[in-house]
């Protein structure tokens, strides 16, 4: 039925002149965003809803080529054997442990550069940096990873910073969020990577090492279960600690301190104030009429 009335308008409008199915009028509107001819007919029954413009904003997604991920920034890094040494039986002397920096001239010492390299594609000292606080929920929890990070990778020294302890490391190196994992080449911090801790994100350290360095990890099942076992909670405990932080409480008190200066200035407060002398004065005349 609307087809037969929308026939018989377009014959009426035709016989009057208004309307053609002919060429011209095509030629004389032009095209409307390179997809259809514009024409009565179309605007009538909305014939440009029906397709894409190719410059759609709702479909740009689809003709974009996907974005190309930047290749990574490599780092060439020395890796002398650390732990070369061995016992009577044959065994390592000195097993790969995680560097617990308990002084900033411990942290000045492992950053010493070695050699004369200055840029990151020369070989130079390399040192993986683990920012984190005994405190936090977040570090206990990713702690078993790096206290196996150093046997994995017994070519790379491997250390923990206390956030909390050395405070101006965090300016210095741009430490914004904890944990945060830091790469250093000859004394300069380079990359930072400041992972998502997730279940299936456990070897993400690993990866973000290699992917950055020339050092590999080496074959996990060649690392004894002893050792494995051991570090789930050591040196690093993967129960956080409870402390008092002092910092905190003295952060609020200046908030509060703020907030009542504030208050204090807000006509609520003053309506307040005045209704409460006023209550009082009326309660204090009460009783000295009473007395009287």
């Amino acid at each position: 039925m609307a087809n037969a009335e929308l026939s018989g308008l377009f014959s009426a409008l035709q016989y009057f002149g208004l309307y053609s199915n002919g060429t011209a009028s095509n030629e004389s509107l032009g095209q409307s965003r390179g997809q259809s001819h514009y024409s009565f007919e179309s605007f009538a029954l909305m014939g440009d809803r029906l397709t894409c413009a190719p410059d759609d904003e709702h479909i740009l997604h689809l003709n974009q080529a996907p974005p190309v991920r930047k290749p990574p920034i490599m780092i060439k890094c020395l890796q002398p054997d650390l732990y070369n040494s061995t016992d009577s039986n044959g065994a390592p002397a000195i097993e790969p442990h995680l560097l617990i920096m308990k002084s900033s001239k411990d942290i000045v010492n492992l950053l010493k550069p070695i050699g004369n390299a200055t840029k990151r594609r020369e070989h130079g000292s390399c040192v993986v940096i683990h920012f984190c606080t005994p405190t936090s929920l977040e570090c206990a929890r990713v702690a078993p990873i790096i206290n196996l990070l150093p046997h994995l990778f017994p070519t790379l020294p491997i250390a923990y910073i206390d956030a909390y302890e050395f405070t101006r490391f965090n300016a210095e190196f741009g430490i914004v969020s904890l944990p945060t994992l830091l790469i250093f080449h000859q004394g300069k911090p380079l990359i930072k990577y400041d992972p998502v801790w997730a279940e299936s994100e456990k070897r993400s350290f690993g990866r973000f090492i290699m992917r950055h360095t020339n050092v590999r990890t080496v074959d996990r099942k060649s690392i004894s279960p002893q050792v494995l076992a051991r570090t789930q909670n050591e040196p690093l405990p993967n129960v956080p600690e409870i402390q008092t932080d002092y910092y905190l409480g003295l952060a609020w008190a200046f908030i509060c301190v703020c907030l009542a200066n504030y208050v204090r200035g807000t006509g609520f407060w003053k309506q307040l104030v005045d209704a409460i002398q006023r209550n009082w004065r009326e309660s204090e005349e009460t009783q000295m009429q009473m007395v009287d």
